[in-house]
């Protein structure tokens, strides 16, 4: 089945697009006309963001993109290659000439000054109406110094080009629900930083690496990983400098592929290296063991519910702007009204998901989940890395450059990176995004929906597959059948395997203890 063709999707889809054309919603009317500047628009959520302004808010004006050369690309050639990506087949059926109103812009938001030139930036000033500030650094081990001046700084230079903006509606600061993670329970209100978002940022411009380096855990405190601190330091810049322009915080908790819009399931590679990377490893044959709390709760959140609330918090901020409230307001995209544990993931995988297996799975798809870091290690060497090392000696024997054990070593570092939240339950509130939501007319709750709770995991753990399989393994969606018959004599294989393993495994361990106790006895 593919998602984008099921029945249900396709009533929900009809009825956004005849909201759509009714041309009564007032989200749309704000954006009309607009011109936008967006920074990370070629990363997953920013595709995402940049496709559902283009199909829903057609009468916008002109996008602009802050991009750069990468990797031997030009800036032309990347947003050609990203517009490429099927995510905006939809837009392309409706608003054929989008492509022409999306303007590629050199810069970084790494470098000072987003790396623009005075040119750029001063016609950016003139134009532009809206800021959605998405780029970021994700990498949850990347040194503090690239961490902080990507995420923080590069947060204050787009909030200092917002301020000189001469027609500036709103400014949107896209963060992550887990900015304030050494709490388990977050309010969408600022929390205090140990410092100040300019000593920091002094810090790592003055420091080199090494020196930063070795004073890291000691500057990180409560917070597990460089990513989440350098965004609290980033939220810590937006709270510092953007008070006299209006603007608005968008916490988003772990972002996976999209439930509906514009079609279900859709991701890009980008995003296996979260959530989606554990999913896939696993409904492959590929990760047989994982370091989780199945009954902790997770805040996983479709793409386009982030986007869809991105957008509506856009027009609340322009609202209340002008009736007076200068606060800044955040909004949190969370599942605690619609709670779901890994557990309910897990479970879906195994009775719906084994009917969906996919014919490139390698091997028997089954996972055992490990609740500390010992256990894990020691799941991870007998179930990965022992059996990996003997594939890869037959791999290079037979010429292959394929390495299944670099692959493991990925994993278990990713996992036990991520750990952090796999093994910690998390509320995060989402009472400002409630009343917004609340607070719309029945056409923008149609067309721009970000109600969690409307969601039905168990069904939609299903599109996440087949988006798995459609955008990802690109399988076509089929061989289903013979793979799933495939899957029946790989089980018996896997155990009488795993029964011989340990076995083997058995022995040698009494093997070398026999060894042991005999050369103590010789000793003593």
């Amino acid at each position: 089945m593919d998602p984008a063709s099921d029945i249900a999707m396709l009533s929900r889809m009809r009825t956004i697009r005849a909201a759509e054309e009714r041309g009564d919603s007032r989200v749309q009317r704000a954006l009309a006309g607009a011109t936008v500047f967006i920074t990370g628009g070629t990363g997953f959520l920013g595709k995402q963001l940049i496709e559902k302004l283009f199909r829903s808010c057609r009468d916008i004006k002109k996008i602009y993109l802050l991009s750069r050369d990468k990797k031997g690309k030009s800036m032309e050639e990347r947003l050609k290659k990203t517009l490429e990506d099927p995510v905006f087949e939809e837009a392309r059926k409706l608003n054929p000439y989008f492509e022409k109103r999306l303007v590629p812009v050199a810069g970084d938001v790494a470098e000072l000054r987003l790396g623009l030139s005075d040119e750029d930036w001063n016609m950016l000033t003139e134009e532009v109406n809206y800021i959605y500030h998405i780029a970021a650094t994700v990498r949850f081990d990347e040194p503090l110094k690239v961490a902080i001046l990507t995420n923080a700084r590069g947060t204050r230079e787009v909030i200092t080009l917002a301020k000189e903006t001469k027609n500036l509606k709103t400014f949107v600061h896209v963060s992550t629900a887990y900015s304030n993670c050494y709490n388990e329970e977050t309010f969408e209100k600022f929390y205090p930083t140990p410092v100040s978002a300019q000593t920091i940022i002094d810090l790592c411009e003055t420091f080199d690496e090494d020196r930063l380096e070795a004073i890291t855990p000691h500057i990180l405190g409560g917070w597990p990983n460089t990513y989440s601190f350098s965004k609290a330091i980033a939220e810590e810049a937006v709270r510092t400098y953007a008070t006299d322009i209006p603007t608005c915080v968008v916490r988003p908790g772990s972002v996976v592929p999209t439930a509906c819009e514009p079609a279900p399931g859709w991701l890009d590679i980008s995003n296996v290296s979260g959530p989606s990377g554990f999913v896939l490893g696993t409904a492959t044959g590929v990760i047989h063991t994982s370091l989780v709390n199945p009954d902790a709760k997770h805040d996983i959140v479709p793409v386009d519910y982030v986007t869809n609330l991105t957008i509506a918090a856009t027009w609340d901020t322009v609202q209340r702007y002008e009736n007076g409230h200068r606060d800044i307001k955040i909004y949190t995209v969370s599942n605690i009204r619609n709670f779901v544990s890994w557990r309910v993931y897990r479970d879906v995988l195994e009775t719906e998901g084994r009917k969906l297996v996919s014919p490139k799975a390698i091997w028997y798809c089954g996972t055992v989940e490990a609740y500390n870091e010992y256990t894990y290690f020691l799941l991870s060497l007998f179930l990965h890395f022992i059996p990996a090392f003997f594939v890869d000696i037959v791999l290079k024997l037979r010429g292959s450059k394929f390495r299944l054990l670099k692959i493991y070593k990925r994993v278990y570092k990713l996992n036990t990176i991520v750990s952090f939240f796999l093994l910690r339950p998390f509320r995060l509130h989402d009472d400002n995004t409630l009343d917004l939501f609340n607070r719309l007319s029945d056409t923008d709750r149609t067309i721009f929906n970000f109600d969690v709770a409307d969601i039905d995991f168990n069904v939609y753990v299903k599109y996440w597959w087949l988006g798995l399989r459609k955008y990802i393994i690109k399988d076509g969606l089929k061989g289903t059948d013979e793979a799933v018959r495939k899957q029946k004599w790989l089980k018996v294989l896997n155990y009488v395997l795993v029964v011989l393993y340990a076995f083997v495994v058995c022995k040698l361990l009494v093997f070398t203890g026999s060894i042991v106790w005999a050369g103590l006895r010789c000793l003593f």
